[in-house]
């Protein structure tokens, strides 16, 4: 009895292409690439997004930074930033009573409330 011996090749019928697929552009994947975009061009620490809006192919993030507001507009085919603005922040937007504001305005107060009741018991009144 003769036996052939079949060599079995491991064919998974899946072609895999070099070119990888690109997802589709998201809320989360535009403001990482906006993020990202102003890290690299100077605003390091402090970056909050606000809001993001697709009109049309144009995806727009607004990101707050600590003095500053920046747009950046995002092109949903070509994947890459198309326009951007920085704005310093109006004075509207910043609250004259923070807490760290109202803080340091009471211990200032109680500093000279008790300056005043020392000075007045040491001149006799």
């Amino acid at each position: 009895m003769s036996e052939t011996i079949q060599e079995q090749e491991n064919v998974s019928g899946v072609l895999t292409s070099a070119v990888p697929q690109v997802k589709n552009l998201n809320a989360e994947t535009v403001t990482a690439m906006a993020a990202g975009f102003l890290k690299r061009i100077g605003h390091k620490g402090g970056l909050k997004p606000k809001r993001v809006s697709l009109e049309g192919d144009l995806y727009t993030v607004e990101v707050e930074l600590k003095q500053f507001t920046a747009t950046v507009k995002v092109d949903m085919q070509a994947r890459e930033i198309k326009e951007y603005d920085v704005q310093p922040k109006g004075e509207e937007n910043s609250s004259s009573l923070s807490p760290k504001n109202l803080i340091l305005m009471i211990i200032i107060s109680s500093i000279v409330n008790v300056g005043l009741y020392f000075g007045f018991q040491l001149m006799g009144i």
